[in-house]
């Protein structure tokens, strides 16, 4: 069965992650290596699956922009909001074959399958996968375009953070499935995942080069941190990373647990009771350094997104993030995990 290359493609709004994402699949779309150079691929199409349904004045507005942006570029536009299985399978639904696909977005789609009165509710995160990797069947080259919404520190309520989990969920298992994975900040690509070929897929911690993600070494003293957005798969990447340690909940486990435990998740509930106990910062990042240097941490990144009103939130917002920041300037590694995909950044 043949298998399109597929890049998944993350970042925050206004990122610039769409444009990237068409003027890749154009490069993608009009030449492919041969392993005897490039050579230019005949009798193609673009295919743009628009999954933003126009709502009102704010969202139509916003289409109209995305289609003044791939215009010229020769894409047929596909307005497919829910089961894209289902399309699929439609009787009026295009050849495929040979078309280059762009998928506009994924945190559309998972609204969609999860509100929408044609949805699938509870099922969307299936629904969506199964979608995405039929459509990876039929088509030359798959680029899927998400957002990252997992970085704020204010809580959500249940159905939002409902949403963020499923969202997230999808997110890792295409990471997975995906040829490469890049992250767009401030315009610019990063690769997060890099290798192309099926051996890519199989892996849980991606290694793009010696220095990224290997297995934790019994020698390492530091403290060892592991962050990245809320739902982006951080606590079994742990668990591969250090196979042997014994975790504890630091939004449940005492106080002065943080004096003698192994290792932590939800590390940034436990800064947010701290502070609640009228303790400052500097006090719990001399309480590590001196006593615990070998804690494995693992901490949501909760400064991005709007300054919340609270005065408190702020406060556990920015202490937060000055506690990590003096925390990795002694740490003996730390990583950070996007899309279920570890990068060791120290």
């Amino acid at each position: 069965m043949w298998t399109a290359m597929m890049e998944l493609v993350i970042g925050g709004s206004g990122s610039g992650k769409s444009a990237y994402a068409e003027a890749a699949l154009c490069r993608l779309s009009s030449s492919s290596d041969s392993g005897q150079g490039k050579v230019t691929l005949q009798g193609g199409q673009r295919y743009y699956i628009a999954t933003m349904p126009p709502w009102d004045k704010e969202t139509e507005k916003k289409i109209e922009r995305h289609r003044a942006m791939r215009s010229g570029r020769g894409f047929n536009t596909l307005e497919w909001y829910t089961d894209l299985e289902g399309k699929l399978e439609c009787e009026d639904c295009p050849s495929l074959e040979r078309a280059d696909i762009l998928v506009e977005c994924l945190s559309n789609l998972t609204a969609n399958e999860m509100y929408m009165e044609d949805g699938t509710g509870e099922n969307a995160a299936d629904e969506v996968i199964r979608g995405i990797l039929h459509l990876r069947e039929r088509c030359r080259h798959l680029i899927v375009v998400t957002n990252d919404v997992f970085s704020e520190s204010v809580e959500d309520s249940s159905e939002m953070g409902l949403y963020k989990e499923t969202l997230g969920k999808i997110n890792c298992v295409l990471a997975k499935e995906a040829d490469r994975v890049t992250e767009v900040i401030c315009g610019i690509p990063c690769a997060v995942k890099t290798e192309i070929g099926p051996e890519s897929r199989k892996t849980d911690i991606w290694k793009p080069d010696s220095g990224m993600a290997e297995e934790g070494k019994d020698g390492e003293r530091g403290v060892r941190i592991i962050t990245g957005g809320a739902f982006q798969g951080k606590r079994s990447f742990a668990k591969r990373l250090y196979p042997d340690a014994e975790w504890t909940d630091g939004g449940r486990c005492s106080l002065d647990e943080i004096r003698t435990c192994g290792a932590v998740y939800s590390f940034h509930e436990f800064v947010k009771r701290w502070l609640r106990q009228g303790r400052c910062w500097e006090e719990l990042v001399s309480l590590i350094l001196e006593e615990n240097r070998g804690l494995i941490l693992i901490c949501d990144e909760i400064g991005c997104g709007l300054v919340p009103v609270d005065a408190f939130e702020r406060k556990y917002r920015e202490s937060t993030g000055r506690i990590m920041n003096a925390l990795a300037e002694q740490a003996e590694r730390v990583d950070r995990v996007v899309c279920g995909i570890g990068r060791r950044i120290k």
